[in-house]
């Protein structure tokens, strides 16, 4: 099987992604926590991202768009 060029700097962002977000204290560490709370906090309720999605990029198999890295990072 060919691995993608990119693979290990996908992981890198998606390691930096969820190392922060495991860090806060104020909610439970799952995805779907931290999406909620975020989407109450932030976000106006408003759906902003799926759990998928959020998996996706935390676990190297996608890359965020600037504009999607920007809302996570802003809200971490």
């Amino acid at each position: 099987m060919t691995k993608r060029k990119d693979e290990n700097q996908n992981k890198q962002v998606g390691y930096v992604l969820k190392k922060y977000r495991m860090r806060l204290t104020d909610i439970s560490p799952s995805r779907r926590k931290f999406i909620d709370d975020r989407s109450e906090k932030y976000f106006d309720y408003e759906d902003w991202i799926s759990e998928k999605t959020l998996m996706n990029y935390e676990t190297g198999k996608n890359v965020p768009t600037i504009q999607n890295l920007k809302k996570i990072s802003n809200r971490i």
